[in-house]
């Protein structure tokens, strides 16, 4: 059995080198058929890594007392900027929605990835007690998640911490999974993996139904869908790296996170020794970090000092632990008159219905709705509108509203738009025609990676005022639609309106 020790390098290691692996792949919506021999590393920031780096220093001032409160200072002094549910939660605290309602309010990436990728760091400081390890996991992903999102962190961290003990891939992945709510999406789905694997399904036809199943989950970073990749290939891996890190690249979706978790979770089961000697060469001793990172005083820059600072905290909190056990995940419900940050009105029309190009006309004329259409006026407190009981019968639907600008953040060239829908769309601003999108992808409502529609510069002047007209295609429900507006550090950016 590895030392502790050993163990911590082990995940430092797998997590780092999995990750580099996966990297070229992040994404991709087909399977990949990566040969060892195709491997190609590259040497850039890993945010499956770094924000745990940060996470150190929080537990160096904190120590048992840090809580969801506490890392969303380090989101707001630290961090900064993000993309998806990071933005999403840095734009909810920046309007004082703090966790774990930051996590939920308005998120529609609450289930993304981007919390269970940051549970090593837990499960190592609390090896052996997977309640504390899940404790400080939940209050980790509340900051920018909600529901499966948060137990997937916590799923995670529990294994591992578990894991580092009993050096058992399987029995940690099953005790970690029972600890999980068997009402929701990702108790069931991780069953199934299970089932398909103590059924004696092959390999083939396991990893079959999960593409069938899963794989076309619209948002890739789907932390369901991609644990789901995790858990049958660290089942089916029998503990090679190579053999299970490739497998979970052959999912595609978001393979270099994929990747990464599980050769951080064979690294903490089995120490250093996991890995080929000859990718260990591969390795470089200095963390390749980006600048917000690099900057936080005190944080690790080799890998030397991670595995130091890791056991030296673990050594210094494991023994303040309390005998109790922490309490398992209690979703958060929001309150009610909670302060929306989000407010827009659109006039929605069936194209059926009215004359189209008359309306549009008049409101470019008069600057208003006429009277007789004010009852198709409606309001949404969401950057995601959800026009679900408007879609009926394949039809057209047009939506009208009039931009506001009043927002001197950022200059004008650095204002970006994001415009998507679930099925195809049309989009106008007063006269001229911005975008025209058939791709039927379901709406992935990002700065950096929309679907469903597309991402483009709009300078816009400070004070002006635009008409919006969005036509939608062969509607049926459920169908969202979004359009909004952000920098170009991918930050959801104020004073964008939409009224009528």
């Amino acid at each position: 059995m590895s030392s502790f020790y050993d163990k911590i390098q082990g995940c430092w290691i797998g997590k780092n080198l999995a990750g580099a692996i996966g990297m070229p792949y992040e994404g991709v919506p087909y399977t990949v058929n990566l040969k060892q021999d195709e491997i190609c590393l590259s040497d850039v920031p890993n945010d499956d890594l770094e924000l745990q780096l940060v996470w150190l220093d929080a537990l160096k001032k904190h120590g048992l007392n840090l809580t969801c409160g506490k890392l969303a200072a380090y989101w707001q002094d630290i961090i900064k900027h993000g993309v998806d549910e990071y933005s999403i939660a840095l734009h909810n605290m920046k309007h004082g929605i703090m966790p774990p309602l930051s996590g939920r309010y308005n998120n529609f990436f609450a289930d993304g990835m981007g919390a269970t990728i940051r549970s090593e760091i837990w499960a190592l400081i609390f090896a052996g007690r997977p309640d504390a390890a899940a404790y400080f996991a939940q209050q980790d992903a509340e900051v920018d998640h909600w529901g499966d999102g948060v137990r997937g962190e916590i799923f995670m961290a529990t294994a591992e911490s578990i894991a580092c003990v009993t050096s058992d891939i399987e029995s940690s992945l099953r005790s970690a999974l029972e600890q999980i709510d068997r009402s929701s999406r990702l108790y069931s789905v991780l069953a199934e993996v299970f089932r398909q694997y103590d059924n004696g399904t092959s390999d083939e036809d396991a990893r079959n139904y999960l593409l069938l199943n899963l794989q076309r989950i619209p948002n890739f970073t789907d932390c369901v869908m991609n644990l789901a990749f995790v858990v049958h290939s660290l089942l089916r891996g029998h503990g090679d790296f190579v053999k299970t890190v490739l497998m979970a690249i052959s999912f595609g979706r978001d393979a270099d996170c994929t990747a990464a978790s599980a050769g951080a979770f064979l690294g903490i089961a089995r120490g250093k020794e996991i890995f080929p000697p000859e990718w260990l060469e591969k390795m470089d001793e200095k963390l390749i970090l980006s600048d917000f990172v690099s900057s936080v005083p005190g944080v690790p820059l080799t890998m030397t000092e991670l595995v130091r600072q890791t056991a030296e905290l673990h050594d210094e909190l494991f023994k303040q632990l309390p005998s109790e056990p922490y309490p398992p995940y209690v979703p958060c419900k929001l309150p009610e008159g909670i302060k929306n940050t989000v407010h827009s009105k659109w006039l929605v029309l069936n194209g059926t219905e009215h004359d189209i190009a008359a309306i549009k006309k008049e409101l470019q004329t008069s600057g208003k709705c006429p009277e007789n259409l004010k009852s198709n006026i409606f309001e949404f407190n969401s950057f995601f509108m959800d026009l679900s009981r408007f879609a009926k019968n394949a039809e057209l639907l047009h939506l009208f509203s009039f931009l506001t600008v009043d927002n001197n953040e950022v200059p004008q060239d650095e204002i970006v738009c994001s415009a998507t829908a679930d099925v195809g769309m049309r989009l106008w601003m007063d006269d001229r025609r911005l975008m025209n999108h058939h791709s039927r992808l379901k709406m992935l409502p990002s700065f950096h990676r929309a679907e469903g529609g597309a991402v483009f510069a709009l300078p816009l002047q400070n004070g002006s005022r635009h008409l919006f007209h969005v036509e939608l295609f062969s509607c049926l429900p459920p169908l969202q639609a979004c359009i909004m507006f952000g920098n170009l550090n991918n930050d959801h950016l104020d004073g964008f309106d939409f009224d009528i």
